[in-house]
């Protein structure tokens, strides 16, 4: 199942998500609790599929557990590799922590989930663009990525210049943080979020 984020608008609110978390780990893994942040992107959530380092299935997020097949649209996203890039290993810059990685065997699938969503910079291209012809404006970036995404000529997405960027491998893969597989992500040859960063405390 893809899963929704929980909302939290108050520091109490983080802290009390803290103190949930603490009550899953022994002291001495509460003491050292670190944490990766992200920003999150208001578009549409995907789900890409992998196979021998070829990308087979793209997915929306659908009701959480069938999703749309709009493999062919994705495809046509800059920001979305149609082949992985096979590293052996790699090292983290940025918590200066080691990880390695092996590609999943002939016949196993490598799962990543990610989201696709439109620059302000192209939203406005695409309301000059309905200015001219008469038409009404887009009311927000959000409908039009899930709109191009969902069109059934993928000439419409190709020309609406979407972007993305994974955040997540379902897949098992030796990395035991969230930032492991953020790394992991990018050496990959996904597009992940400039802005992340590991904090520790």
């Amino acid at each position: 199942p893809i899963l929704s984020l929980n909302d939290a608008f108050t520091e109490k609110d983080i802290e009390d998500w803290q103190e949930r978390i603490s009550k899953l780990l022994t002291v001495d893994e509460t003491s050292q609790l670190d944490y990766f942040c992200e920003l999150k992107i208001d578009g549409l959530a995907i789900e890409l599929i992998y196979e021998k380092e070829i990308l087979e299935i793209g997915s929306t997020w659908g009701d959480g557990i069938v999703g749309e097949n709009v493999t062919q649209n994705l495809k046509t996203i800059e920001a979305i590799p149609l082949r992985l890039r096979a590293p052996r290993h790699f090292l983290s810059t940025s918590s200066d922590q080691k990880f390695f990685f092996f590609l999943p065997k002939s016949g196993e699938e490598l799962v990543v989930r990610g989201e696709v969503f439109i620059s302000k910079k192209e939203f406005g291209r695409l309301n000059r663009e309905q200015e001219k012809r008469g038409l009404p404006f887009y009311a927000n970036t959000r409908n039009v990525a899930a709109g191009s995404i969902r069109q059934l000529d993928p000439k419409i997405t190709a020309a609406r210049k979407l972007d993305s960027y994974a955040y997540d491998l379902i897949t098992a893969s030796g990395q035991e943080t969230h930032e492991g597989k953020h790394t992991l992500l990018k050496t990959l040859g996904f597009k992940i979020n400039p802005h992340n960063k590991y904090c520790k405390n």
